[in-house]
């Protein structure tokens, strides 16, 4: 059969090897590296084809770091919201220490007043039988009987102070601050040998929540303390200065204590690490003192000396 000559002629439509199989097996560079290649090529549908296998594998990619990103944005919350939980407890467990040593303290600060108070009622009954009571003598026993009830006044009001919660920042002096927590302890620590030295005499004004401040300062002489007895040192001394140097207010506060181990020095703020025995110590007191220096925007430190430990507070000034 002949052919009609003024028919159309049959179109081979001839499809090319679609090449995307063989491009997905490439990996990220030995795919941009044909994407240079086919960049200079006339089968402009290589490019394409190129670009798209590019753009699809970069999206997966970019989906993945999106949802490592969810998971990381999950786990940053849930390390957050552990550690916060980890700080109120650890700061549950400075104050109930806290307030055990200071209890022990108010306890011996009361001691003696009572036993002065007793005494002299004792010396009231027996002077009133012998007569030898007068105006003059009832005066006499009265201012006192009124000292050492103002003494026992102001240790309980400087304990009730020292653990009654207390956000506002204000203005107060460092030398107070100090001897503050002095009058609480310092009839414990008479009856452990310990001196205790404020060796600078200017006031200097810092900023913050006078009550943390107090905690610091406690929490590190009563680490002394226990030091002093655990290693039955016989010279015992904490001297306490407190200068500005440049752009900062320095507190040092050093003791005579031994030192702390060399290796336990470099934990020794990290949240129950402690030098003490088994049963004696948290481990928290110095964990707490470097989050409140970090409340006042300062830092603290430790280093041994020739005789024992001595601490350092580094505040910026305002």
């Amino acid at each position: 059969m002949n052919k009609n000559p003024f028919s159309q002629p049959t179109i081979e439509i001839k499809r090319r090897k679609n090449p995307k199989g063989e491009y997905y097996h490439l990996n990220t560079k030995e795919l941009l590296d044909a994407v240079r290649q086919s960049a200079h090529s006339t089968h402009r549908a290589d490019l394409d084809i190129l670009l798209d296998v590019f753009l699809e594998r970069y999206d997966a990619r970019q989906k993945e770091l999106d949802s490592l990103n969810r998971e990381l944005e999950e786990r940053i919350e849930i390390e957050v919201n552990i550690g916060k939980k980890n700080y109120k407890r650890y700061e549950q467990q400075a104050k109930m220490a806290a307030m055990g040593e200071m209890m022990d303290a108010v306890a011996h600060q009361w001691k003696q007043p009572l036993n002065a108070l007793s005494m002299m009622s004792d010396m009231l009954v027996d002077d009133f039988r012998t007569g030898d009571v007068d105006q003059a003598y009832v005066d006499e026993l009265s201012l006192n009987t009124q000292t050492q009830i103002e003494h026992m006044v102001t240790t309980l009001n400087e304990f009730r102070n020292f653990f009654r919660p207390k956000e506002t920042k204000e203005n107060f002096g460092i030398k107070r601050c100090v001897q503050s927590v002095m009058l609480l302890v310092n009839d414990e620590f008479m009856k452990n040998n310990i001196n205790i030295n404020i060796k600078s005499d200017k006031e200097i004004i810092i900023y913050g929540i006078e009550n943390e401040f107090k905690h610091l300062v406690l929490n590190i002489i009563n680490n002394a303390k226990d030091a002093f007895n655990e290693r039955d040192i016989k010279e015992r001394y904490i001297n306490i200065s407190f200068y500005k140097e440049q752009s900062y207010i320095n507190l040092d506060i050093e003791d005579t204590a031994g030192g702390i181990p060399n290796n336990v020095i470099k934990d020794i703020f990290k949240p129950e690490v402690t030098t003490k025995e088994i049963g004696k110590g948290t481990g928290i007191g110095l964990y707490m003192s470097t989050q409140i220096a970090q409340k006042f925007d300062g830092s603290l430190s430790v280093e041994n000396l020739n005789r024992g430990a001595c601490f350092k507070l580094r505040i910026p000034t305002q």
